[in-house]
């Protein structure tokens, strides 16, 4: 149990910056650390070994002052419903943010509680002096097991960056098990019931309730962002107008008012609105994403023009001033809907 406890405590930094409310007042508190160069018998469920290569390429990461930075900034990025809750930054364009002082700040922040976190990892007794002071804050700060997820996904892929030949094969595997036994052991502290996902439809309540709730302010217009989301795709990549055949030869900026082409919208759209309506009904939802699947089967269309559909759905609902846990929600519903329909061969 050492390390879940462990890397918990280093991604503390990050989860309690999210959730800093602007005007509060941050107290630094310089915790110092003794490193723990021999093992204390608790294999737990991280090796003595992991531990060691963790420890290892860590201590050649953390030199490099780039490493700090690179990840919260590709983590922001890569997500940006995320930056908002950053307060201090939540505003600062992001081709602005490696050079804010607000921003810097932060990413060593998390630096600092990911060096306490590799260093503490064999004692037991340093982890056990901080847990009674985290308790359940987690989830009054509002973070969701997915972000930690992200966050140590991008973590790693900046370690390979800039550990090159360093980050082998070995050290991959020691960081991926140390992660998992991070997502492994906060998920249980985080999830409430309604995130908990229904085993055979996979979403869960808070997904059902936001994707409804929202769609119910965009459903009104769902045929003209159909119609915006297929032009828009038939530019990105041509070869996809030729799956409908009665306007595969239709010039894409002539599509409007071709009455073909409108009735497919019109259809999608409705089908998109039916199967939003139905998430909270487990019999119709699954038979709209079976139908949907053998449908389609015939057609071959493959799993790479679903993901751009729902990539583009979800361009559309993030312009409409959704929150960060709106738009996971619906990056839950779409992954459901892109797995049902399509699944990986």
């Amino acid at each position: 149990m050492a390390f879940k406890f462990a890397l918990l405590f280093g991604l503390v930094a990050f989860a309690s910056a999210c959730s800093q409310a602007p005007g509060t007042t941050t107290t630094t508190v310089t915790t110092t650390v003794t490193t723990v160069s021999a093992d204390e018998g608790d294999e737990g469920i991280l090796s003595s070994h992991d531990r060691s290569v963790i420890r290892k390429t860590w201590d050649q990461a953390k030199k490099d002052g780039d490493v700090a930075p690179q990840v919260l900034y590709r983590f922001v990025t890569a997500h940006p419903e995320y930056q908002k809750m950053f307060s201090k930054f939540a505003s600062v364009p992001q081709n602005e943010l490696l050079g804010n002082g607000n921003f810097l700040a932060q990413a060593y922040t998390i630096l600092a509680g990911l060096n306490v976190v590799v260093q503490s990892l064999s004692s037991q007794e340093l982890l056990a002096n901080q847990l009674n002071a985290l308790g359940g804050a987690h989830q009054a700060r509002g973070a969701t097991p997915i972000m930690f997820e992200q966050f140590g996904e991008i973590l790693t892929g900046v370690l390979a960056e800039e550990l090159g030949s360093a980050f082998n094969a070995e050290a991959q595997s020691a960081w991926k098990s140390g992660l998992a036994a991070l997502v492994a052991g906060i998920s249980k502290t985080l999830k409430k019931s309604e995130d908990l996902a229904d085993p055979q439809t996979k979403f869960t309540g808070r997904q059902i309730r936001d994707a409804q709730r929202t769609w119910e302010n965009i459903r009104g217009g769902r045929n003209a962002m159909v119609s915006s989301i297929f032009i828009k795709l038939f530019k990105e990549t041509p070869r996809v107008q030729k799956y409908f055949a009665k306007f595969a030869n239709v010039a894409v900026d002539a599509l409007a008012g071709n009455a073909d082409y409108e009735k497919q919208v019109a259809l999608v759209a409705d089908r998109l609105d039916s199967m939003i309506a139905a998430l909270d009904d487990k019999l119709q939802i699954l038979g709209n994403m079976n139908y949907m699947r053998y449908t389609h089967a015939a057609r071959s269309i493959p799993r790479g023009v679903w993901e751009d559909f729902g990539r583009l759905i979800f361009d559309v609902l993030s312009s409409k001033g959704l929150s960060a846990d709106e738009l996971n929600s619906w990056r839950g519903v779409l992954g459901v809907f892109l797995n049902g329909i399509a699944p990986k061969k």
